[in-house]
């Protein structure tokens, strides 16, 4: 009876482990695209390295005292859990709802410690990244208040991939690997692939690139500190997508939005103000009054964000109401914004 106990319990454990093998490579290829994680998830994969290559490293860190700094971390890492096997998946499943359990348990910490890897090096090539995003891509025209609060999300964000997604793969890597059930952790890395590969696909297949948080927030912040020179850059941006689409219809697609070198030529000119990863984040539609046609080019909105837009119907007339848009524009920009192949 006790046989069988286990037996099932083993089973739902790893059916439990499949599920979560299956779903997390597409958050976290979906996380990635729109927040700079990459730096947090290198670094717990040359951990993993080094725990399931444990012998050949330690002798290389033996023998190289270079290697033995570099992979100091990455040691700490493996020889903690060669001493504390992995608790049940359950627990790491649910850290983020366990928060104050991992702040306040002095064994809790240390074992996150291992994950976020806050040493002086990282530290300080953090903040070198940041100071050069900062002059390069925020500077003049947006303050250091606005990056601060830009920079601080990207942390919280990674600090919770760590917590709700990384750990849970990691440590599940160290207990199969550890019970030596090879097909196992085979069949989890498999369906880990799979999934990343569908996640890459899908967001390969969109007609835009996806635009990062950093980029979006810069968007808005541009927008509205320069004021005419940003409605400036919009009109020369449609003007430029009017010379191509007036001998060239082709770059229509049937939900309105405008693509090819109608758009990229709209893309051109609003470099003139905005950034360059900016102005990729706008994007083209064009729709009807009448028989008229109207071209919008647009910022789509989030939740609780009013749409940056400007449009042009007949005469080139500027359209700056959305309520003088044509009927159901702002759902079909929306749409056409989010539209995959």
């Amino acid at each position: 009876m006790a046989g069988v106990k286990r037996a099932l319990v083993s089973l739902v454990d790893y059916s439990a482990r499949l599920a979560f093998f299956a779903v997390a490579p597409l958050l976290i290829v979906r996380l990635a695209a729109i927040f700079p994680v990459t730096g947090a998830l290198l670094t717990i994969g040359a951990a993993l390295v080094v725990f399931l290559f444990a012998e050949a490293f330690r002798g290389l860190a033996a023998r190289f005292p270079i290697a033995r700094t570099l992979l100091r971390g990455q040691l700490a890492f493996e020889a903690y859990y060669r001493a504390h096997p992995p608790r049940p998946f359950v627990f790491y499943a649910a850290s983020p709802l366990l928060l104050p359990y991992w702040l306040w348990v002095r064994e809790a910490r240390r074992e996150l410690w291992l994950y976020k890897g806050y040493t002086v090096f990282g530290v300080a090539c953090l903040a070198g990244v940041a100071t050069s995003q900062y002059f390069s891509a925020w500077r003049p025209d947006l303050g250091v208040g606005d990056f601060a609060w830009v920079l601080a999300l990207q942390l919280v964000v990674e600090t919770l991939l760590v917590f709700a997604l990384v750990m849970p793969i990691t440590t599940t890597i160290v207990h199969f690997h550890g019970l030596r059930a090879r097909k196992r952790l085979g069949a989890l890395l498999l369906v880990a692939v799979a999934s990343s590969a569908a996640a890459v696909y899908q967001i390969e297949s969109r007609r835009d690139p996806v635009v990062s948080y950093s980029t979006r927030e810069r968007v808005r912040l541009r927008t509205k500190a320069g004021g005419k020179a940003a409605r400036s850059a919009q009109h020369a941006a449609l003007a430029a997508a009017w010379e191509v689409l007036s001998h060239d219809t082709d770059d229509v697609d049937r939900d309105g939005k405008v693509m090819g070198e109608a758009l990229d030529a709209a893309h051109r000119a609003l470099r003139a103000y905005y950034k360059e990863d900016e102005a990729f984040a706008f994007d083209l539609w064009q729709g009807h009054v009448g028989k008229s046609p109207v071209l919008v080019v647009y910022f789509e909105a989030r939740r609780g964000r009013a749409p940056i837009f400007l449009a042009e119907g007949r005469g080139r007339k500027e359209i700056s109401d959305p309520r003088a848009l044509p009927k159901g524009a702002l759902a079909a920009m929306k749409h056409a914004a989010d539209g995959i192949y």
